[in-house]
């Protein structure tokens, strides 16, 4: 009777701890093998449907779900794309009414309508750098090759003076390239104090000449040459100190092109030919002003700023281009056609972030978390955003399914800002979901051990609400092998005397657990080797996770997710949560190895 009891308490003590050593989300990253020939996907074409007919519904009434919709006045291109195939998933351009009666630029846009880009250009900067330079020198000092910034006459750099002068020393190359160089906006470019306006008339000091800019590429002066700019801006005062918080910075990507252009040897407008135009045959991208009749220009040349001289500050906002060739440029950027991949997903990733739970700040990446609504998956997108006088857009790519969104617009309408919105309502639920059911068709099932004197085997297959593939019905010899992992857990963290009162218990016939409370999912991991007869082999990794009546939602109750505990349960070097497809060239399953319990499971 005693020992009942005892075995009793010990259940409910030993439930305890391991439910507090489960997951409770998945790892960051897709959910689901890459989809395939989104073009033809049912779900996918769906989706594009549903775009256009909110778009047409929107330019009819002039407003939409994420605001006023410019239908008058305000030209745009957009373009979903995938970096599997060359030609676009779904286009749709706009060319409003004021074109017909505008003598420059095209009446009609299409995909190689050139429109200016704005800060775009310095996502473009910084893939230049890193195909010419890699990130070897991410974390040197910007004074080594710009040493100028140390002698501006005021200060000598050291830090003596921090509030009127930044430690030019602690700011490094990939702080210019994160915003977290703690620097200023811009020298001279369009400074208040150039305009051609009675300031004084809203009550703005008198300057004295010396105060002033000299240059700064604005319509009253001309564009810094190099030494100005260095001089000029050495001198302004810092916003923070380095590396406390992102403060977006134009200058920086200037002075990031002049440290690269010092490093190689080469000019910034060569390295750009050599890194970008010459080897994805940009044609409708370029730093200086293509001709008119090219570009779709929503007004007058000179105060839309298309025609905009910015010199020297092209790095950070000068450059003109295409949908088409914006998303050329995203398709290289996800192959890693112009990169090695590791360098690739290095720079694809977050190096601070903002005030906002939803945004963090990449080089230059403005990263956009998504929430998805059937699953509470976090999607991040990898963006950037450009604006400059009537011009404006966004390049979206979303590394989790492989595919990028290019929309650019020319007018004074927030029309991409609406088109980004509906990019997060609308393709991203529909990606997931062509993504799921094709993991699904490929993947789902019966699998029994190759080895018919073992009774061992699973079910794949996908459950709502739930992301990855579902595991069920798993049998190891003949035994719910959920029921084991209480037994497992303190093996796997050396508490031996533990798992031995969980065996013991086990052998009662007391259960530790629920197995139908555990749910088990697998999650692609990105490997995959080739192999002789044009197969491949992939891996994946499971997710365990324990459903609970009671949901802790405190901040610290999601410590123990997928990422803290993969991998965790090792057996002989090999990981329970590991499973190895072997796939035929056909793109069909062979077998599944789970190396933990040296099984490998064929499909029914």
């Amino acid at each position: 009777m005693f020992k009942k009891y005892f075995l009793s308490c010990m259940a409910v003590m030993l439930c305890s701890n391991f439910s507090n050593a489960l997951s409770t989300s998945g790892f960051l990253g897709p959910a689901y093998p890459i989809p395939q020939n989104l073009s033809f996907n049912p779900t996918i074409q769906a989706a594009n449907q549903a775009f256009l007919n909110i778009i047409t519904t929107s330019l009819a009434s002039g407003t939409s779900t994420h605001g006023d919709f410019d239908n008058s006045s305000t030209a745009f291109s957009f373009e979903f794309y995938s970096s599997s195939s060359a030609e676009p998933i779904f286009q749709y351009h706009f060319s409003p009414p004021i074109l017909t009666n505008i003598s420059q630029g095209v009446k009609e846009v299409d995909r190689d309508t050139i429109y200016r880009i704005g800060s775009i250009t310095k996502l473009l900067t910084v893939y230049t750098s890193l195909i010419s330079d890699g990130d070897r020198n991410f974390n040197q000092p910007i004074t080594k090759w710009v040493p100028e910034l140390l002698s501006d006459g005021v200060d000598d750099g050291s830090g003596k003076d921090p509030v009127s002068r930044p430690k030019w020393e602690e700011v490094t190359i990939g702080a210019l390239a994160s915003h977290m160089a703690g620097i200023g906006s811009e020298y001279g470019w369009l400074d208040i104090s150039l305009a051609d306006f009675p300031l004084s008339e809203i009550g703005l000091p008198p300057l004295s000449q010396s105060e002033k800019p000299t240059c700064g590429a604005s319509f009253t002066r001309p564009p810094c040459l190099e030494a100005e700019f260095l001089k000029g801006f050495a001198s302004r005062h810092p916003v923070f100190p380095t590396f406390q918080t992102p403060v977006y910075s134009n200058a920086a990507f200037e002075l990031l092109a002049i440290a690269l252009s010092r490093i190689t040897g080469k000019d910034f407008k060569t390295l750009f030919d050599e890194a970008l135009i010459k080897p994805l045959h940009l044609s409708r991208t370029s730093y200086d002003k293509p001709d008119d009749s090219l570009g779709v220009i929503p007004g007058n040349a000179t105060t839309t700023f298309w025609d905009f001289d910015m010199g020297g500050v092209w790095p950070t906002g000068g450059v003109w281009s295409s949908t088409a060739d914006l998303s050329t440029l995203g398709r290289s950027i996800l192959s890693s056609s112009l990169l090695p991949s590791s360098l690739t997903r290095r720079w694809m990733k977050p190096l601070t972030h903002t005030a906002s739970l939803l945004t963090s700040i990449g080089a230059p990446w403005e990263i956009q978390r998504a929430v998805l609504p059937t699953s509470n998956r976090v999607v991040d997108l990898y963006t950037k955003s450009g604006k400059i006088g009537a011009y404006g857009g966004y390049m979206i790519l979303v590394p989790d399914y492989d595919v990028g969104f290019t929309m650019l617009q020319a007018g004074p309408g927030a029309n991409t800002d609406v088109l980004a919105g509906w990019v997060v309502d609308i393709f991203l639920p529909a990606l997931e979901e062509a993504a799921r059911l094709e993991a699904v068709g490929k993947y789902a099932g019966e699998y029994n051990a190759a080895d018919t004197g073992t009774n061992s085997s699973f079910t794949l297959s996908s459950k709502k609400g739930e992301s990855g593939l579902a595991l069920t019905n798993w049998i190891h010899n003949g035994s719910e092998l959920p029921l084991l992992l209480p037994i497992l857990r303190p093996l796997a963290t050396g508490e031996i005397e533990t798992a031995a009162a969980a065996l013991e218990l086990y052998k009662e016939g007391i259960p530790l657990i629920d197995p139908e409370s555990i749910t088990v999912n697998l999650y692609p991991t990105g490997l995959r080797t080739p192999t002789a007869d044009g197969g491949e082999v992939v891996a994946f990794r499971a997710v365990f996770n324990i459903l609970s009546e009671t949901v802790d939602t405190s901040l610290f109750s999601d410590m123990l997710s997928a990422w803290s505990i993969a991998d965790v349960f090792v057996y002989g070097n090999s990981g329970l949560d590991e499973f190895i497809v072997r796939m035929d060239r056909h793109g069909n399953v062979v077998d599944i190895k789970n190396p933990f319990l040296r099984s490998t499971f064929e499909k029914v």
